[in-house]
């Protein structure tokens, strides 16, 4: 007769006892090269991706080789892919929520919940930050300078982005739109933008089947396009030259999305320089080296930054909007 204690499941002792994937990376994280280490993170944070993901495509969303995502398989004890992915499968189903990062518990035990949670977001912001490219985001700033209109727009849990990056916007430039707008079609919307204007798009976690469509419609009517989005966000995008601002979201028991409002502060404050830099350049550069419409177009384009800026608060401080702009109340005599 066999002794040996018996589970609920039908499992024995020993192999209720063998560590599942996720256990098997939080054990060995501290042995895996930085590669293998930022592979690892891409799947604590998107285990469904995992699921719905073959090996190409998900060493091409978590950023390394796909040799890479291969050796860190094995390390873990796994002889293949599909290995790996029936482990996960067995205590992650799609649309739950994600786990934590690496030594993410340990550390709230440790350290306490506000120490781990700021450990999480500046991590965060940092791998986001360490991705950026400073050429595309001057880039995106000079396509937001020069552009007659943009737009900025936004789904679900990109939507609240898209608000405050609107609000941002529109003090240094006239013609911005946040979309949708409440009860108006996207159709409706973007049916006047074409080359000469900007859309940004912001495409986090969980973006509705339509986010690809209105990126098609962008990329057909020839919309120079800037996206904000987490590292799948590739996979919704048409072939094309659209510029992709990635950013990592934290993840505990739901996204955070700092390093998304990260990345769209800083694309304001690109293009904020950008215009500093342009009034610089007509000031400095002689005159004969210049011509009359580039440095008149460059001083009106700062000046309207400044003279937008002024009227906005002007009108803040006329309407009391704002509770520091409000009148004192004064008593009648």
């Amino acid at each position: 007769m066999n002794d040996e204690k018996k589970y609920s499941d039908g499992e024995s002792e020993t192999q209720a006892a063998v560590p599942n994937a996720v256990e098997r990376i939080h054990g060995s994280f501290d042995t895996l090269t930085v590669t293998e280490q930022e592979a690892a993170r891409f799947i604590l944070g998107h285990l469904t991706d995992v699921l719905v993901c073959n090996s190409a495509e998900l060493a091409e969303l978590s950023g390394v080789s796909q040799p890479t995502m291969s050796r860190l398989y094995r390390k873990l004890g796994y002889a293949n892919a599909g290995e790996f992915r029936r482990d996960i499968r067995k205590f992650h189903q799609p649309g739950a929520p994600e786990l934590a990062g690496v030594n993410s518990v340990a550390g709230s035990e440790r350290d306490g919940l506000v120490s781990s949670h700021m450990e999480r977001e500046l991590a965060a912001i940092r791998r986001t930050f360490a991705r950026l490219d400073e050429r595309a985001v001057c880039k995106a700033a000079r396509m937001l300078a020069s552009a007659r209109k943009v737009c900025v727009i936004g789904f679900r849990n990109g939507y609240p982005v898209a608000l405050h990056l609107r609000e941002q916007l529109m003090q240094l430039r006239p013609d911005v739109a946040a979309l949708p707008q409440p009860g108006q079609s996207i159709a409706e919307e973007i049916v006047d933008y074409d080359s000469s204007d900007v859309a940004i798009l912001v495409g986090v976690r969980r973006r509705p089947s339509l986010f690809s469509g209105v990126a098609q419609a962008l990329h057909e009517a020839g919309v120079p396009t800037i996206v904000i989005g987490d590292a799948t966000v590739r996979t919704a995008l048409p072939e094309g030259d659209a510029m992709v601002l990635e950013a990592d979201l934290s993840v505990h028991v739901l996204s955070n999305y700092t390093a998304v409002y990260a990345v769209a502060a800083l694309l304001v404050d690109a293009l904020s320089d950008q215009i500093a830099s342009s009034s610089r350049i007509s000031t400095d550069v002689p005159s004969a080296a210049l011509s009359h419409d580039s440095k008149h177009s460059d001083a009106n384009t700062v000046q309207q930054s400044v003279d937008r800026i002024e009227e906005i608060n002007r009108q803040l401080l006329q309407l009391g909007e704002l509770e520091s702009s409000r009148r004192p109340h004064t008593s009648r005599s």
